[in-house]
């Protein structure tokens, strides 16, 4: 068990209030990448939203390029059928 003393507890309070801030969200049933995107937009590195939401740091980075490329696929759809 690591001293008390150091351990970063700034870094403890910001991964609860993410948490909170997550579960507060009502984003329990979306899905990983939009549960994801909104951590990384608060300010949490992926790697740390992949430890939140249960993953891995690579397995994350897979899951958010491929729905990066679905929503520019779809914008591109929206756009030719104008």
């Amino acid at each position: 068990m690591p001293d008390p003393k150091e351990i970063d507890w700034t870094a403890v309070a910001a991964r609860a209030q993410a948490y909170q801030a997550l579960h507060l969200a009502d984003l329990g049933s979306a899905s990983l990448a939009v549960r994801a995107s909104f951590l990384i937009t608060l300010g949490l590195p992926r790697a740390e939203a992949a430890a939140l939401l249960g993953t891995s740091d690579d397995s994350l980075r897979h899951i958010l390029d491929r729905a990066k490329k679905k929503a520019a696929a779809s914008t591109a759809k929206v756009g030719n059928d104008e």
